[in-house]
């Protein structure tokens, strides 16, 4: 209802308080990223957000176990609809979602919060394989040693954990 005909420009710094990500477990965020978005009502009580999130996020390497920062510049284009107290929602086990589902979100008692959403765009940026350059050589299998910085001299397989010595027996490639 605060929002004037013209529509509402927001330009904000993101805390992770306020976008529900502080005590994350998966990545922090850091310092430095800005919210850009103009917020316009709708004909209905419809609310539309476009914008553009920009973030840094600060990720631990899948190879080297070092921290990195990955950048988020993520375009905003979202719809809202207004979730009305008396409507009940639908358990089931499974549910079958409309293309319509996918792209709005709903908003409650008047109000719209932005920090959920860039939650979940936040967690959508962040990629499958996390790694600090696709030319990180990650950790030595053997010393441990990070490879980025100090190369070693163990030969692949030489620290092989007895452990698994049987199966590389029952695959025919161990020593008879």
């Amino acid at each position: 209802s605060k929002i004037p005909e013209q529509g509402l420009s927001v330009k904000e710094s993101l805390l992770p308080a306020d976008v529900h990500v502080a005590g994350e477990e998966g990545f922090s965020l850091l310092p430095g990223g800005s919210l850009d978005a103009l917020i316009e009502r709708g004909d209905d009580e419809t609310v539309h957000v476009r914008g553009r999130l920009a973030a840094s996020l600060g990720l631990e390497c899948g190879r080297c176990l070092e921290a990195f920062a990955f950048p988020v510049q993520q375009e905003l284009d979202l719809f809202y609809l207004p979730h009305h107290a008396g409507v009940e929602t639908e358990e089931e086990d499974e549910v079958e979602l409309s293309d319509r589902d996918m792209v709005v979100a709903y908003y409650g008692e008047g109000r719209l919060d932005l920090g959920e959403v860039l939650r979940e765009q936040l967690f959508l940026a962040i990629p499958m394989k996390r790694v600090c350059g696709e030319a990180c050589l990650g950790l030595c299998p053997t010393c441990g040693r990070n490879r980025n910085h100090t190369p070693c001299s163990c030969t692949p397989g030489q620290g092989n954990d007895p452990r698994l010595l049987p199966l590389k027996d029952l695959l025919g490639k161990g020593s008879k």
